[in-house]
């Protein structure tokens, strides 16, 4: 048995945006259908073996069509991850040319901001306005991508952890203790 048109369509708006209530909007007619109906249909049709088969079929396409691994993500992450701004200087004070940063440091920038403002560098009698550049340099969010990383390789999983347990101390122990003390 194959899937529907409708249902074929789903599956491709839930690859694209991996949202299974929007894909339904896009796939059916929903003009007059509240909210939890929606919803509701859209779980219906993931729940589908059939659909979730077909769904993990274009995922593996789209895998296999671009050349992004976990492994590539993991490297992305730890660019971020333990970049410093520090990286982005010769000294405290100056940065380094742009074209002089590593492919690594440039892509842990989230963006570069820059605006120039006039500055007396004379006196009160002899003034000299110069202009002054201020660059602003945002990194990626370093707590963001650790996190991230930590989930890919499973160090937030729960661990078993081995508790010896007392058994609980009798009244006389206790009171025995006690009078010890």
């Amino acid at each position: 048995m194959r899937l529907s048109i409708k249902q074929e369509i789903f599956c491709n708006y839930y690859i694209e945006c991996g949202n299974a209530s929007e894909s339904y909007r896009r796939a059916y007619s929903c003009k007059n259908m509240k909210g939890t109906t929606v919803n509701r249909k859209a779980l219906e049709l993931l729940n589908n073996g059939m659909i979730t088969a077909r769904i993990k079929e274009l995922q593996l396409e789209q895998k296999e069509k671009s050349d992004i691994t976990k492994e590539r993500i993991l490297q992305e992450l730890s660019g971020i991850a333990f970049s410093t701004i520090a990286d982005m200087h010769n000294t405290w004070i100056e940065r380094k040319e742009f074209d002089r940063l590593s492919k690594k440091e440039k892509s842990s920038i989230k963006s570069i901001s820059t605006k120039v403002l006039k500055k007396n560098i004379g006196t009160r009698d002899e003034p000299e306005i110069v202009d002054v550049e201020y660059v602003k340099i945002e990194l990626y969010d370093k707590i963001k991508a650790i996190e991230r990383i930590c989930k890919m390789l499973g160090y937030d999983s729960p661990q078993d952890v081995n508790v010896n347990m007392v058994s609980p101390m009798t009244k006389e122990e206790a009171k025995r203790i006690i009078e010890d003390l």
